[in-house]
């Protein structure tokens, strides 16, 4: 049984100057793939030594976006804190609903203003976290290009349950052309 998507938007290509409406966009392609993927697709994991399932992945995507949307500019940032086993990683309705709002925090958003903000990050098992100074925009553009890394490994793990990858999903935007094709 396929997911589908009720009341969903599409941000076209040419507004995605603004990181916030790449993001969008990306999030629009993978609501695209998750409406066409079985639960069985979604769940599986095919190479667990080196890999989760699609829903994992997806998880950790919108953990990402989540954790970006939440932030508050005087409280650092920190994409470390995330739950895992939600029921985003088992059951596409959820992960369709979770981008259906983020999508629509994203088209609220205003990276033109460039906030300033901390960031902190865990460079070390069970070390302390490191911070660093970064701006709203910057981390836009972070997790645009951490969801096209997420969206690559999703599409090899839909081609090796022998489903069809959409052309360019998972591909940066500085892919060659001939890549794409």
């Amino acid at each position: 049984m396929m997911a589908t998507a009720s009341a969903r938007t599409t941000h076209p290509p040419a507004t995605c100057a603004r990181p916030e409406a790449a993001l969008a966009r990306l999030l629009d392609e993978l609501a695209a793939v998750l409406n066409r993927t079985s639960p069985s697709t979604y769940t599986a994991r095919p190479f667990p030594a080196v890999s989760g399932s699609i829903g994992q992945h997806v998880r950790h995507i919108l953990d990402h976006v989540a954790s970006l949307c939440e932030a508050e500019p005087r409280v650092p940032l920190s994409y470390d804190h995330r739950e895992r086993g939600t029921n985003v990683e088992t059951d596409v309705d959820a992960a369709l609903r979770s981008i259906r709002r983020l999508t629509s925090t994203l088209a609220a958003m205003r990276s033109g203003e460039d906030e300033a903000m901390t960031m902190m990050s865990m460079l070390v098992p069970g070390g302390e976290p490191s911070a660093v100074r970064t701006t709203l925009r910057r981390e836009l553009i972070f997790v645009v290009s951490h969801t096209i890394h997420h969206q690559a490994l999703i599409g090899l793990l839909l081609s090796a349950a022998g489903d069809g990858v959409p052309q360019g999903f998972g591909l940066a935007p500085s892919t060659p052309s001939l890549a794409r094709a």
